[in-house]
């Protein structure tokens, strides 16, 4: 664990400390927007700020479901994965933005932090930090104070019932990777069978839901029992290593969303 911990300060170090100029975001007035080391949206003359990533026009949240049970769904992007450019697994870390549905893995490689893979996720249907059990909201953290993988479970013959009628139905995929959440329990990352087209957007009830697909690629490819995971509030932007790593790595992206997004019902 000692490894694994070392690798990690190595990594926020590298976000913290190198700088850079980039093609960055704008706010609704057309001013650049920038980012301070928790991805919050800071003034560009404070220390430290990065210029944030160009955000995308025209995409919004799109409410659907009956009252009282709405989901949120946005428009999905393609799964990115590398697994050959893994230098060593045990340097992998997970970052999830709530903001952009996306979770990424990244590894720090040398002065480096790339980004080896990207998969499209679904929260929970609830917006803010989880305060307790079946309150349907999805913890978030930082960097500072990172959840842990403590198991990779295979969840092929689990089933819930969901409370929609359907009743008990398998629900997660191939794989349960179980994080380590103070103060709750029962949160974890796992794929979306019979609800793949939640994924990505709002509808779980506090877990984070993948493709089936993709949560096989991230269970076998890459997750480890001990590996980090910061999944970001939902105002917290890229963080200043993530801007550094997609622009050197020319990662497109369909989403990159303004702090604040409107949401639509569907018509």
């Amino acid at each position: 664990m000692r490894i694994i911990r070392n690798f990690w300060m190595s990594s926020l170090l590298v976000g913290m400390l190198v700088g850079f100029s980039a093609c960055g975001g704008t706010d609704k007035g057309g001013a650049a927007t920038y980012v301070g080391q928790n991805g919050e949206i800071v003034d560009g003359s404070e220390a430290g700020a990065t210029e944030a990533l160009p955000f995308t026009p025209d995409i919004k949240e799109k409410l659907t479901g009956e009252p009282g049970a709405e989901s949120i769904t946005i428009e999905g992007d393609a799964t990115i994965s590398h697994p050959e450019s893994v230098v060593e697994r045990e340097r992998c870390f997970i970052i999830m933005s709530k903001k952009d549905y996306y979770l990424y893995v990244y590894e720090p490689q040398g002065d480096d932090t790339v980004m080896v893979a990207r998969f499209d996720c679904c929260f929970s249907r609830v917006k803010g930090q989880k305060q307790g059990e079946g309150d349907m909201r999805t913890p978030h953290c930082t960097m500072d104070h990172p959840f842990s993988i403590t198991q990779i479970a295979d969840a092929s013959t689990w089933e819930h019932d969901f409370g929609d009628g359907r009743g008990p139905i398998k629900s997660y995929g191939n794989y349960f990777l179980r994080l380590e959440t103070p103060g709750h329990k029962g949160i974890g990352i796992h794929g979306s069978t019979n609800n793949e087209e939640s994924v990505p957007g709002r509808a779980s009830e506090g877990c984070i839901r993948l493709h089936d697909a993709d949560i096989i690629e991230l269970a076998e490819k890459y997750a480890f029992v001990g590996m980090k995971v910061v999944i970001k509030e939902e105002s917290a932007d890229d963080l200043p290593f993530e801007v550094r790593a997609l622009k050197k790595q020319q990662v497109a992206r369909k989403r990159h969303l303004p702090v604040n997004v409107t949401q639509e019902e569907q018509p």
